[in-house]
């Protein structure tokens, strides 16, 4: 009994395990999963993935939120997906909550990303549990009148659009500790200028450089980030007096690194930069041929869903090569100029391109290519999914498609050497644990 998928056997496909189901992840998943040579086994703690660039739309948009809550169970066709809260990861295996033994494999990539507070990003495991929470979001920003949001960076800047667009007669505070929105003498100068005009054309209070101290009796870090009920705050510099009734803060995003932490692989992280993998130039972990760490968790350039992906691809092309003993091809080669698109609503925002000196753009190309959409039909389709209006769900019950539940369930039992009840627990999904402050969302 027990997972052994990582020894040596011909006859059968190397197990490529993908922990963690955001963009990175799905992305390597599904272009090693079209190569046929693995089995590929994705796993996260949801059953759907979360399409986080929407999830502030979806804060203000009773509809929104259906659009990105998308599930997996039509992503792989010579895999599976395994819903599973990792505890540990490591070379010998990984893991995972309600399982004695490890999850082993020929090849890891860990693509666990980042945890950010509701509604940025969600920790529930199931759609319905993550639309009560839109819902409720939408309904406490509905009735409030004086909104204060703490934090300029894209999340922040975002929430602001999303309100002042969708409930223009709000009074909106935004407070930033910065000199400018966004990261300083990070971008074209232009693109800050551009972003604070629309603001404040959307009718947003800004206050730069200055802050708000939020103490344990004001504020504790839940899964949410926003406080409810009246609340006055001094700036500390300004000595601004801000009188509010919902306030979000949009600050704290933290790197999903715990199940690194407790076991062997926590000596390659980073301590300098908020605890990611350290990664040669093939994005593989120091030290090993056959893990490799793709999107927040690695520190590897800047964090943006499109890098991530293009980190999945260079991943998913270099490990048939590493298989089929080709030989490696050049290095990853990271972008060499910033680029950000920062959405104000669905009608506007500014964007910088990826060219020497940043071209900045205004609200007509950044909504062509971003603030209308948000690129949900993308999404779905890299799902092999249909959009659909409805509550999204995967058939938790897999012996009703029998050919494709029996053979997913005759390859976790061969190719990994589970025996019938182990293959079937892990396609029936494990149990997550009780969520706790502070904890990763993976």
């Amino acid at each position: 009994m027990g997972v052994t998928g990582s020894r040596e056997n011909k006859d059968k496909k190397p197990v490529v395990l993908i922990v963690g189901g955001g963009y990175g992840g799905v992305q390597c998943a599904k272009s090693l999963d079209k190569t046929g040579q693995f089995f590929v086994v994705l796993i996260d703690r949801k059953s759907y993935f979360l399409h986080n660039i929407g999830a502030l739309r979806a804060s203000v948009d009773p509809s929104f939120a259906r659009q990105i809550l998308i599930p997996y169970d039509r992503l792989l066709t010579n895999g599976c997906f395994v819903q599973a809260e990792i505890e540990m990861i490591s070379p010998d295996g990984v893991k995972v909550h309600g399982r004695d033994q490890p999850i082993h494999f020929n090849y890891l990539v860990i693509a666990t990303g980042s945890s950010y507070a509701f509604p940025g990003k969600v920790a529930e495991t199931n759609p319905p549990q993550a639309l009560v929470l839109y819902d409720n979001v939408r309904q406490k920003i509905e009735r409030a009148q004086k909104i204060l949001i703490i934090g300029g960076g894209p999340v922040g800047i975002e929430m602001a659009g999303e309100i002042a667009t969708e409930f223009p007669q709000k009074d909106i505070t935004l407070v930033h500790s910065g000199v400018t929105l966004l990261y300083p003498n990070v971008f074209n100068p232009d693109m800050y200028t551009r972003l604070q005009t629309q603001l404040e054309r959307l009718g947003v209070n800004i206050l730069l450089n200055d802050r708000i101290d939020l103490n344990a009796s004001t504020y504790s870090k839940q899964q949410s980030s926003f406080i409810e009920g009246e609340q006055t705050f001094i700036t500390t510099k300004s000595k601004t007096k801000i009188t509010v009734d919902l306030t979000f803060v949009c600050t704290g995003a933290r790197v999903n690194n715990k199940s690194l932490k407790s076991g062997p692989l926590a000596k390659h992280l980073d301590t300098d930069n908020e605890g990611r993998l350290n990664v040669n130039g093939y994005l593989q972990v120091e030290g090993y041929t056959n893990i490799f760490a793709i999107g927040d968790i690695s520190n590897k350039e800047n964090k943006l869903a499109y890098l991530a992906g293009k980190q999945a691809d260079y991943v998913a092309s270099l490990i048939p090569r590493i298989e089929l003993n080709k030989g490696y091809p050049d290095e990853y080669r990271s972008q060499k100029h910033q680029t950000m698109f920062v959405t104000l609503g669905r009608n506007g925002g500014v964007g910088q391109l990826p060219t020497k000196g940043g071209t900045v753009v205004g609200s007509t190309i950044v909504k062509f290519l971003k603030s209308k959409s948000m690129f949900t039909s993308q999404q779905w389709s890299l799902l092999n999914q249909k959009m659909t209006h409805s509550i999204p769900s995967a058939d938790k019950d897999q012996s009703n498609h029998n050919s494709d539940y029996e053979n997913k369930l005759d390859s976790l039992k061969n190719v990994m050497e589970l025996t019938e009840e182990d293959a079937q627990q892990l396609l029936a999904g494990l149990p997550a644990k009780e969520l706790t402050p502070g904890q990763d969302f993976i």
